[in-house]
């Protein structure tokens, strides 16, 4: 299992890391603190599948 970094998280998903906190705190995006915060690749996984149930389909 593979364990990301605030800023390995932030690279994946071409945001800031910033952004990577306030996901956090909206409760978007899990992960565990250990002095520092850590995200397992399921913690990545389930926020990208959770964007993509929300988006709208596209319009014909």
């Amino acid at each position: 299992m593979k364990i990301y970094t605030i800023q390995e998280v932030a690279k994946l998903l071409k945001c800031s890391e910033r952004q990577i906190f306030r996901y956090l705190k909206q409760d978007k995006l899990g992960g565990s603190k250990q002095g520092k915060w850590r995200f397992t690749d399921e913690d990545v996984r389930a926020f990208l599948n959770a964007g993509r149930n929300k988006r709208k389909p596209a319009k014909k």
